[in-house]
């Protein structure tokens, strides 16, 4: 239902793009040149802020599956979305209320750890050209998620890994091991 809705927003925009290029056509044979041009300076930012579509990579802690990444790859380039990726572990302040000096050494070490382990993430959507911002949060992974949806308030689907490591029974044959990769919409 969503991507129809999707669909039928960009089919009013090429219809509104179509009817501008007429109207610039009928400038420049009235021999306005200028104001055909006009018709197609760049759009301002908020009317471009309103066309990001984003989807939400949750990492494992400070890392993202091979798989995870691979999926949301191609899931960004083939509906035109700006990934967000996600750490998270919940390092608050309660957490660590009696070793206070750990805890400023520990977060620092895991935004460290979480830079390190998105850097091939990032420098593969780069490559396709997909736009790519890392965020780190210091708390449960469900309060990180209510978190991002307040801060980006254009999120469509959430890419997630397990959130623990399960056992998994013995391959049969020739198949291979596979961890589930959960997608969900944010409707």
């Amino acid at each position: 239902m969503r991507i129809l809705s999707r669909l039928k927003k960009k089919a009013g925009k090429v219809s509104e793009r179509m009817d501008q290029y007429q109207e610039a056509i009928a400038f420049a044979e009235a021999g306005q040149p200028a104001q055909a041009q006009q018709l197609f300076q760049a759009p301002s930012p908020e009317e471009t802020q309103d066309e990001i579509n984003r989807l939400l990579v949750i990492g494992r802690e400070s890392t993202f599956s091979e798989e995870v990444i691979n999926y949301a790859l191609e899931m960004a380039k083939r509906m035109s979305y700006e990934i967000v990726a996600l750490n998270t572990a919940p390092l608050s302040c309660d957490t660590f209320q009696i070793f206070s000096s750990s805890q400023k050494k520990l977060c620092q070490d895991f935004k460290a750890l979480s830079k390190e382990n998105v850097r091939a993430f990032q420098e593969e959507a780069q490559k396709m050209g997909i736009p790519f911002t890392h965020v780190i949060k210091y708390t449960d992974r469900e309060e990180a998620l209510e978190e991002i949806k307040q801060e980006f308030k254009d999120i469509e689907f959430v890419i997630s890994d397990t959130e623990s490591d399960r056992p998994v029974s013995r391959p049969e044959g020739g198949e291979r091991v596979t961890q589930p990769i959960y997608v969900y919409s944010m409707v």
